[in-house]
């Protein structure tokens, strides 16, 4: 499975390497220091579902596969997997490489991936990944170093599913201890993890594949956009995401500094909550959409750093379409499809995050605002992520601002959590989508899949059912002048393994 590249598309991040002479004869020593606009929640992979959390999980964990672009294409390349053949239209086999250790000591085997993936299965585990998991219907353990996994009918996109679920060490997976000192077989080590503080990684000395540059990455947890400039221009930090659009041409004129800004492949939406049983009015949901200036956002809180959505899902997957028009902006329409709804005064309550996304907060508020010009009447509520996912996941608001992208390459599993009714978060029900995302799971044919989901994208536009896109989360990332190594991905993990300070 391939994704193209959106054009243009250049990405920089790095981090200033802060030195420390040693000893003659001795390596130079260097610490990096990043600064991440939300907390990953959880330090176990199984469980994470936050970009922040997946970046800094990827220096400590390893899939069986995972993405690299290649000429401007996204390819699965092998890890923890030696090899894989499917053996049929429902089994996969995988071979595992030998001789790798977990960092406590056990052996990564094919008894290992095993008890990863069943133990995300386990219905009395609570983790979103089982959305990534789910066509898998068995685990057979083969050999000491070989596995099939077998779903129930041939399936689309399984091994990119695997790409998203890093491997566990059984044992020490079973401690309560794991969330905040987990074990891995990556390149790195957890020190120390300080809730909505910091997370620490040391190099892995025993690392069976190439070692990382750095002795010590610091993630330093700065939810606030402002905050996390201002540790950036004082040196406090090497490398700052998500940094405020309006500060791009200030960034640019700072010698010490790069910047870099792009559209990415994750796409920012409003979800609706349909537990209220006003998002069941077509109508109320059409005035919701009108209500909303997606251009005037882009243009005005984002400076121009992307593009306003058509679709829920983003240019380059497979069967997106080009051809569905950006969801209006019309006031006036919005306040005549309100007075035609069922809606009677109602507060709606409006949430959203702080720091997770570029100008979250301000772009939740202006929403708001605009809900209000239209005469709903909202209560909003914005919060540090960590607090806002909590929320989010138990359903608190009935209009919710994220983002999602989909790691896996099949807009299907994306779709998953929106509209189709067995797993979405929603309570969305659409029978005709439901019949398009299960023929799309089980369709091979790259041609007749991106049919399905054109299918599928066209409905969504035409029943602003699940959710509402907005823009392309755009990507504006400060850093040092002075550090190279760094290769982008398209997917934003932030690894810097590969960094090292200009010569």
């Amino acid at each position: 499975m391939l994704i193209k590249s959106l054009k243009g598309l250049t990405i920089v991040s790095s981090v200033l390497l802060g030195s420390t002479f040693l000893s003659l004869g001795q390596a130079l020593a260097f610490d990096l220091t990043v600064a991440a606009g939300a907390d990953p929640t959880t330090l176990d992979p199984r469980k994470t579902w936050v970009a922040q959390g997946y970046s800094m999980n990827a220096h400590v964990f390893e899939p069986l596969v995972f993405r690299e672009e290649r000429d401007g294409n996204v390819l699965l390349y092998p890890v923890l997997a030696e090899s894989w053949t499917q053996k049929s239209p429902t089994e996969l086999e995988v071979k595992i490489r030998e001789g790798i250790k977990f960092h406590n000591g056990e052996p990564l085997d094919a008894a290992a991936v095993a008890y990863t993936i069943t133990s995300i299965q386990d219905p009395n585990f609570t983790t979103n990944l089982k959305l990534w998991t789910r066509d898998i219907v068995g685990v057979e353990v083969t050999g000491p170093y070989t596995l099939v996994l077998k779903t129930a009918s041939q399936t689309r996109g399984l091994l990119n599913v695997l790409a998203q679920v890093p491997i566990v060490a059984p044992e020490a997976a079973r401690s309560p201890d794991f969330e905040k000192q987990p074990i891995g077989t990556g390149p790195y080590k957890i020190a120390s993890y300080t809730p909505s503080g910091q997370v620490v990684i040391e190099k892995n000395a025993d690392y069976w594949g190439t070692s990382g540059e750095a002795d010590k990455i610091t993630f330093r947890i700065m939810p606030e956009n402002s905050t996390r400039l201002a540790a950036l221009e004082a040196g406090e930090v090497q490398v700052a995401e998500n940094l405020p659009p309006d500060k791009l041409p200030a960034l640019r004129d700072n010698p010490e500094l790069q910047v870099v800004f792009t559209p990415t492949l994750r796409v920012d939406y409003m979800i609706m909550n349909f537990r209220n049983p006003l998002m069941s009015d077509i109508k109320f949901r059409e005035a919701l959409s009108l209500a909303i200036d997606r251009q005037g956002i882009v243009d005005n809180l984002l400076g121009g750093t992307t593009k306003a959505a058509n679709s829920i899902s983003p240019p380059g997957t497979v069967g997106y379409d080009a051809d569905l028009p950006i969801y209006a902006y019309d006031p006036v329409k919005a306040k005549e499809a309100l007075a035609e709804s069922s809606y009677n005064g109602e507060v709606i309550k409006v949430g959203g995050p702080v720091g997770r996304y570029s100008m979250d907060k301000q772009v939740t508020e202006a929403i708001g605002g605009m809900l209000q010009a239209i005469g709903i009447k909202v209560e909003i509520e914005t919060l540090a992520f960590s607090s806002y996912i909590a929320k989010y996941n138990e359903a608190a608001y009935d209009f919710a601002f994220i983002g999602q992208t989909d790691f896996t390459t099949t807009p299907h599993k994306h779709w998953g959590t929106l509209f189709y009714s067995p797993t979405n978060i929603t309570k969305y029900v659409n029978p005709e989508m439901d019949k398009i995302i299960e023929a799309a799971s089980v369709e091979l044919d790259d041609a007749k899949a991106a049919e399905l989901y054109k299918q599928g994208q066209a409905i969504a536009h035409e029943d602003f059912g699940g959710a509402l896109p907005l823009y392309y989360e755009p990507q504006l990332i400060g850093l040092s002048a002075k550090v190279e190594g760094f290769i982008p991905r398209l997917d934003e993990y932030i690894i810097v393994t590969t960094v090292k300070s200009k010569q």
